[in-house]
């Protein structure tokens, strides 16, 4: 994987195109009107353009150093050839640095140099009591380690509560652990190929590439996460199921809000998720209503008056009407309902199997008959209906 580099001057220039527009949209410098974005919201937004310059300069200025590369050898050269090399750069191999001696003197064994394409220039030449595969992979864990450590709480910062991207985070930080997990097993159990003095066959230097594929995702993840906000995806069926709502869309209501006539009011542009979430609750509440409903008709009808009021001027429905035959039907309903409870044998056989409805007796402040158990469970049942169906929802709004 070849990138093209920069000169410092070159890159100098790159970062003063790319930093001006940025800023001047950032803080509106010529505009009129001020931004509306608030102070975190610039702080955000310049540190996205400094960590894109930084990781700009790792890419095209700041390689993964490569001895064979940088004398244009392939992998096979002999020693004498990376010395010969090396010694023109340096103006005579007297004038080689320690760790450059050291390094030629590792890459004349194989298997050195399979490590040296499986973990790169700097841990060959930095860990001197290395020896086995074991001790360079140890040695080559913290720094990408780290550099992962440092973009997840650059993500983390971007992705801060009350923000546009707050619900970006989890996209955010997976991404991110899975690239590193990916990343720390591909280089510790992928094979390594040297191919044979003449050979055509390329040499992958998995090293470099994860370095720069590394640096990359660093440079692309943080701009995507500023832009996704504006693009819905999280309308879309499939993708949705990875990228969350915004937090103003989640939140789907606010906190006990009612409206008495039961009218729900959705959010703008839900989701089919949120609508079904919202469409269980509502439900939820909607049984124990339907519940209430039914034994509260149940009891006004069984509670009407026999006999209509001698002052009652309006002219009673004829006996074949619905009212009439409802009336009469609650009517007996409710003389069976006294008849029962009424009855002392009936109350004798229930106080001996506990479950009797007597009413609570005191004296003064004792108790002297406490309330019986089936009372006592009517009277939870009908509050639990009261106090789940009988408010209105938390669902509605005013």
């Amino acid at each position: 994987m070849e990138l093209p580099q920069l000169t410092l001057d070159t890159y100098i220039a790159l970062c003063l195109v790319i930093a001006t527009p940025w800023l001047i949209r950032t803080f509106s410098l010529f505009s009129a009107q001020r931004a509306s974005k608030t102070d975190t919201e610039h702080l955000i937004s310049t540190a996205i353009l400094a960590h894109s310059l930084y990781m700009l300069y790792s890419l095209l200025v700041s390689p993964p150093q490569n001895v064979f590369k940088a004398l244009n050898l392939p992998l096979t050269a002999s020693p004498e050839s990376l010395r010969s090399g090396l010694g023109e750069r340096f103006g005579g191999e007297q004038n080689l640095p320690e760790y450059l001696t050291i390094l030629l003197k590792r890459l004349g064994l194989v298997d050195l140099r399979s490590l040296y394409v499986r973990f790169g220039h700097d841990v060959l030449t930095s860990c001197s009591y290395c020896q086995s595969f074991e001790d360079f992979a140890l040695f080559a864990l913290p720094s990408p380690l780290l550099q992962y450590i440092r973009e997840i709480a650059f993500v983390g910062i971007l992705t801060l509560p009350k923000t546009l991207t707050s619900n970006l985070r989890p996209l955010g930080l997976g991404v991110l652990l899975a690239s590193a997990m990916a990343e720390v097993y591909w280089v510790l159990s992928v094979q390594i190929i040297i191919p044979q003095r003449g050979s055509d066959i390329p040499v992958i230097w998995w090293h470099d590439d994860f370095v720069q594929m590394r640096h990359l995702l660093f440079l692309a993840l943080p701009i995507l996460i500023s832009f996704l906000p504006y693009l819905n995806l999280h309308k879309i069926p499939i993708i949705s199921a990875f990228v969350p709502p915004p937090e103003d869309v989640t939140g789907i209501f606010p906190r006990p809000q009612y409206q008495l006539q039961g009218q729900v009011t959705l959010p703008p542009d839900p989701t089919l998720s949120q609508v079904s979430s919202v469409t269980l609750r509502t439900l939820g509440h909607l049984i124990p209503t339907l519940h209430l409903l039914k034994y509260s008709h149940a009891a006004i009808m069984r509670s009407q008056s026999p006999e209509p009021s001698e002052n009652d001027d309006s002219t009673p429905p004829p006996p074949s009407s619905l009212h009439s035959r409802a009336t009469e039907w609650w009517r007996g309903e409710a003389f069976e309902g006294e008849a029962v409870r009424t009855d002392e044998n009936v109350r004798n056989v229930l106080k001996a199997a506990g479950m009797s409805f007597d009413e609570e007796k005191k004296e003064g402040a004792v108790v002297v008959q406490p309330e019986g158990p089936l009372l006592n469970s009517v009277r939870i049942a009908v509050n639990n209906l009261k106090q789940q169906g009988g408010w209105p929802s938390e669902y509605w709004v005013y």
